[in-house]
């Protein structure tokens, strides 16, 4: 890989936006680019083992750079983007789908609702860790800001589901809206209980760290949320993967579940 240049990288990726509204063309430009930057010191082994897609192993920087030419194009031309994101996903390489995710992230809401409507098949169809984060965050991130509540029925969808992947999808999706700031903690609860209720190890990861950072916004409101399904004759396999996630969430909201599960 050559040493990334700047001012060289910069001309490179404005050259590449310039055929915006050519998809075919851009992933063409793209590839070349990706190509150029390919990190060739790391063993392909070593890639296979972690990775189920094809990657140019391309470094961080060349596309931060991209995305920053694509962000204002994606504003002024959100048809031509949606067009571009679809290319990008079918594109199929690391790169090409996270690029995808993020230029979905970009487009103006009502513009993107065609395509946040795909993210469950872009999901089905991902094994990548890096992947659906790209997917459950950056893909999300207009939605997820302008209008929250769609955000909150859109989760309420994956929450709801009797599939347990989905349920992962809406407790990651879930997290980067707890902050400690956030005020609609009752929507939040109401979404989340059927997840909780059907807890078990499939998702026990994803609600440990969902219940952690619900316990950083109010430990005390998540204390009772927790306590008023507990008092109602929770299913054993419930109580078995709360007690297993205890050690990984705050201490006080860690020792309030203890006693409530001594209790129970």
């Amino acid at each position: 890989m050559p040493a990334i240049d700047l001012s060289r990288l910069k001309t490179q990726a404005a050259r590449l936006v310039e055929h915006f509204d050519q998809p075919d063309d851009f992933l063409r430009r793209l590839h070349e680019y990706l190509d150029f930057y390919t990190n060739r010191t790391i063993r392909a082994r070593q890639i296979a083992q972690r990775l189920s897609l094809p990657t140019y192993r391309t470094p961080r920087p060349v596309l931060r750079q991209i995305e920053a030419e694509l962000a204002p194009l994606a504003e002024a031309r959100p048809e031509s983007a949606l067009k571009l994101t679809n290319a990008m996903w079918n594109a199929g390489s690391l790169e090409a789908r996270l690029l995808a995710a993020r230029l979905l992230g970009m487009i103006p809401l009502a513009a993107a609702m065609p395509g946040i409507a795909r993210i469950p098949d872009w999901l089905r169809g991902s094994t990548d860790r890096e992947i659906r984060e790209a997917l459950l965050t950056d893909a999300l991130v207009r939605i997820r800001k302008e209008n929250p509540q769609a955000y909150l029925n859109l989760l309420e969808i994956w929450l709801r589901s009797p599939l347990s992947g989905m349920q992962v999808w809406g407790l990651q999706a879930l997290i980067p809206v707890l902050k400690p700031d956030f005020e609609n903690l009752p929507a939040v609860f109401r979404i989340l209980r059927p997840t909780v209720e059907a807890a078990g190890p499939a998702t026990q990861v994803e609600l440990r760290a969902c219940l952690a950072a619900l316990g950083q916004v109010s430990p005390t409101e998540t204390l009772y949320f927790l306590g008023e399904i507990i008092k109602s004759d929770p299913p054993p396999m419930l109580v078995r993967t709360l007690r297993r996630i205890l050690t990984g969430l705050p201490e006080e909201l860690q020792s309030g579940l203890r006693e409530m599960l001594r209790a129970a």
